[in-house]
């Protein structure tokens, strides 16, 4: 069923895939184990940051902060938002 009321506006263009990200502080999480997104993947992603913080917590998969048994990701994350 489609809304009568809905606007029916043109859509924007989608941004440019590689743009820069703003001009903010950026921390990258990563488990040297994660296969769901590997350190190749953050790297590109680092690539659109201006200074981006890059964290590889050793033994992790995907979920750095909350299933990693090394703290490095979580200690990680409080030092950014603590600085």
């Amino acid at each position: 069923m489609v809304c009568p009321d809905r606007p029916r506006g043109q859509v924007p263009p989608a941004p440019p895939v590689r743009r820069k990200l703003p001009n903010v502080p950026v921390l990258l999480l990563s488990g040297d184990r994660d296969i769901s997104t590997p350190y190749v993947v953050l790297q590109k992603v680092a690539e659109t940051a201006h200074d981006p913080q890059i964290v590889s917590v050793p033994g992790a998969a995907h979920s750095v902060q909350n299933r990693a048994a090394d703290p490095a990701g979580r200690q990680a994350v409080h030092d950014f938002l603590l600085k």
